[in-house]
């Protein structure tokens, strides 16, 4: 692992360093204890050089503005969430509705083959109803021949 030295570390807290570098060194600061340490021991050391809320500079109202330009909106993150449970949900529907778990199941327990010759649910649906609407056409003919 590539550590950096003190005096690096005091560009980093004084501000001094191009954007890149300082992305790195910050980067660097979440996977480097031993660096994490020497930085905060180097902020203790300058402490007196930082600067100072009270100063005119930095006040409450930049340090909100720079809070809220990172701050994301939960709304879209639940949106996103329910949305995969949705779509997950449709999925699982649509795998029980074909037989795809029942099959499966049935393969596991009973130690049969995923082969069988037995028709499917949608099958079996496709047929009641086909059966059903064979049923309804005779009684649409009587109620035709009646009138």
């Amino acid at each position: 692992m590539n550590h950096y030295t003190n005096e690096e570390w005091r560009q980093f807290i004084c501000d001094v360093l191009p954007e890149e570098k300082r992305e790195e060194m910050e980067n660097h600061l979440y996977t480097c204890d031993q660096c994490l340490a020497v930085y905060m021991e180097l902020i203790e050391e300058n402490a007196f050089e930082l600067p100072n809320p009270s100063d005119e500079t930095v006040s409450a109202d930049v340090i909100i503005a720079q809070v809220e330009q990172y701050k994301k909106p939960k709304r879209t993150k639940t949106k996103q969430k329910l949305l995969h449970y949705g779509i997950a949900a449709v999925i699982t529907i649509g795998f029980m509705s074909s037989g795809i778990f029942q099959s499966v199941t049935n393969a596991v327990v009973l130690g049969t083959d995923l082969s069988e010759n037995r028709p499917s649910y949608t099958e079996q649906w496709m047929d009641k109803t086909l059966s059903f609407l064979d049923w309804i056409k005779p009684n649409q003919k009587e109620e035709g021949n009646n009138q």
